[in-house]
C-alpha cells in the first residue's frame, strides 16, 4: 500500500479556520457536516473514477443526467476521509453517497481503495 502525506489544499483549510473564527467551533463542525460533500472535494488528495451513473429523473419529463461516480481520499482538519461522490459533466459534485472519516492515513487508504 502506497503511504500519502497530509496535503490537504491550503484554500480548504483557509476556508475551515474562517468558519470557527466567524462562527466558532461548535457552529463550525455543524457547518462543516452540512457541507461535507463540498469540503470533502475541495481538499482531495486522490481521486478514482468508479463508473458512470445514471440519474433517472422522478418527474414525468425530467431529463436523464449522466453522473461520474468518483472515489475520494481527503485531508482535512486534522484528519482523513474516504468517500464516494456523484460529479457532473463540469467536474462539480452533485450528490455524497458516503464519507468516512479516520485518524491515521492508512486506514483511510484502505478504505479508498475498497471503495466502489
Amino acid at each position: 500500500m502506497t503511504m500519502i502525506s497530509a496535503i490537504g489544499t491550503g484554500s480548504c483549510e483557509a476556508r475551515v479556520e474562517a468558519l470557527r473564527s466567524e462562527f466558532g467551533s461548535i457552529l463550525a463542525v455543524r457547518i462543516m457536516e452540512a457541507e461535507a460533500m463540498d469540503f470533502l472535494w475541495e481538499a482531495r488528495v486522490k481521486q478514482r473514477y468508479l463508473g458512470q451513473h445514471l440519474d433517472v429523473g422522478m418527474d414525468f419529463g425530467e431529463d436523464e443526467v449522466e453522473l461520474s461516480r468518483i472515489a475520494v481520499l481527503s485531508f482535512l482538519d486534522g484528519r482523513w476521509h474516504t468517500g464516494t461522490c456523484l460529479v457532473d459533466g463540469e467536474g462539480e459534485p452533485v450528490n455524497l453517497l458516503w464519507k468516512q472519516s479516520f485518524e491515521g492515513p492508512e486506514d483511510a487508504e484502505a478504505a479508498y481503495q475498497r471503495a466502489s
